[in-house]
């Protein structure tokens, strides 16, 4: 017999979080790819990239984190017949 996991209100809430905050670091990668072409000199571009790349590691590590819980949360569990 195949056992039905039971999603517990505790990890829809961690899902709703994860969205929220890849929504919100999306948007502020858009924000600082946009500041980017409006910097004039050199050393003001080179802070927004180093925001730009941090971003980004957040988003991709979000992502991962996400992803692992959800493969994690796939499997079933078969019990045995006797």
């Amino acid at each position: 017999m195949k056992k039905e996991q039971i999603v517990s209100p505790r990890v829809e809430i961690a899902e709703k979080i994860h969205e929220e905050l890849l929504v919100s670091l999306e948007l502020e990668r858009k924000l600082l790819k946009k500041e980017l072409t409006l910097q004039e000199t050199m050393s003001e571009r080179v802070e927004v990239r180093k925001d730009l790349m941090n971003c980004e590691r957040k988003i991709k590590e979000l992502t991962e984190q996400l992803q692992k819980e959800n493969d994690r949360s796939k499997v079933t569990k078969w019990n045995k017949q006797p």
